[in-house]
């Protein structure tokens, strides 16, 4: 895992000017050595925007990453939903740093599985998956009268030419703005579809024949459309040995926790993810997979900033498959706070077995912590390690 101390003596910013003020803004989890900033100028541009076309409240604010067009649009009232629980802790943080300029009352948060709340105008950050973004797309024209102003931003880069088209087909009048900043706004109004329009479905469906599994995904979820090959190499090479207290950290779909439920029907297994459609999949992919009788607790999966909410050395067995993007950021701190969440979770003895790219290097960061850490499995590419507490 790289080492990123020479980059230390970088300031990067955490002050943004606005027209309703200067905030405060840190990303979330606030570390010691931050390198990434907690907005973009996409942030900027729609902030800009919303001002100078007069947006009016309350605002439907989506995606937001931690709380930039939140709190820059605070005085219009209404509400900032993500399926994120990771950006909706950093809003909650930077709105606790910035009481001083906060004039009204501070929009309210919401999950992606909430209810579309009565939004005047709706804010998009455009998010990297496109399947989320037409979701989102989907329930705002079926929960929104038509002529709804709609604005959304992000990199230039994002605004390809099929989520134009994703645009298009939901506004009318869609304008795209020229670049500032290597970053564009695009609006318009909210459309009603034709009467005899057929929305795309977005659940997909796969399966994992060896493990007899059949696996739904809601939209954004990771690995949605097939099973990937790091996980397919950690499949391969499950623990063999029964644990009684098991974690499928940030599990996605569940297939880890799944599969290894299918081998060991005596463990309780736990399935957690920071994500609220993931975990509303593998609520899903239990049921349908596992056929759990009324009353049964063996199975139980929530929502979570890795495993915060976790009781200390409460697991046997962590199974985990870190990320090392955060949506348009690769970043390594989501595996390293992984990987020292499980070590405080882990009874004595227990084992965390993770996959990784090779090039991440996780085994360095892994010595740190555990006992014990060795190769289990690699290929080219993956790697799977075994770290006992």
């Amino acid at each position: 895992m790289p080492n990123h101390s020479e980059n230390r003596q970088q300031k990067v910013p955490t002050s943004l000017q606005t027209h309703s003020g200067c905030w405060q803004l840190l990303r979330y989890p606030k570390r010691k050595y931050e390198l990434l900033q907690a907005w973009d100028t996409a942030d900027e541009f729609m902030l800009t925007a919303a001002e100078d076309n007069e947006l009016a409240g309350p605002v439907l604010i989506l995606n937001d990453s931690f709380g930039a067009l939140a709190l820059g649009l605070h005085e219009l009232g209404g509400w900032t939903m993500s399926d994120s629980r990771v950006s909706l802790l950093g809003y909650e943080q930077n709105l606790q740093l910035n009481t001083d300029l906060i004039t009204s009352p501070a929009l309210a948060p919401l999950c992606m599985t909430d209810a579309i709340p009565p939004a005047a105008s709706v804010v998009f950050k455009i998010p990297k998956s496109q399947s989320l973004l037409e979701y989102q797309l989907q329930r705002i024209a079926a929960e929104l009268p038509a002529g709804t102003p709609i604005f959304a931003a992000a990199k230039s880069k994002v605004i390809t030419p099929s989520v134009r088209e994703l645009f298009q087909r939901y506004l009318a009048d869609m304008k795209v703005s020229l670049a500032w900043k290597k970053s564009r706004v695009l609006g318009g109004t909210l459309q009603s579809p034709p009467a005899d329009a057929t929305e795309p479905a977005l659940t997909s469906v796969w399966q994992v024949p060896e493990f007899e599994l059949e696996l739904s995904h809601q939209p954004g979820v990771f690995a949605r459309k097939q099973l990937d090959i790091g996980a397919r190499l950690l499949l391969d090479n499950l623990p063999t040995k029964a644990a009684t207290d098991v974690t499928d950290l940030g599990c996605g779909n569940g297939v880890l926790g799944l599969a290894y439920a299918r081998n060991n029907p005596q463990a309780k297994v736990t399935w957690v993810d920071e994500s609220y459609l993931a975990v509303a999949s593998v609520q899903e992919n239990i049921a349908k997979n596992l056929a759990p009788a009324e009353g049964d607790t063996r199975y139980h999966a929530y929502v979570d900033d890795c495993l915060a909410s976790a009781d200390t050395n409460s697991a046997d067995l962590i199974l985990c498959n870190p990320p090392f993007h955060q949506e348009f950021s690769i970043t390594e701190h989501v595996a390293r706070q992984m990987f020292t969440d499980a070590k405080r979770v882990l009874r004595k003895g227990g084992e965390l077995r993770v996959v990784g790219n090779r090039h991440l290097g996780y085994h360095q960061f892994l010595n740190t912590l555990f006992d014990q850490v060795e190769v289990i499995a690699s290929n080219p590419k993956f790697v799977v390690f075994s770290a006992i507490k």
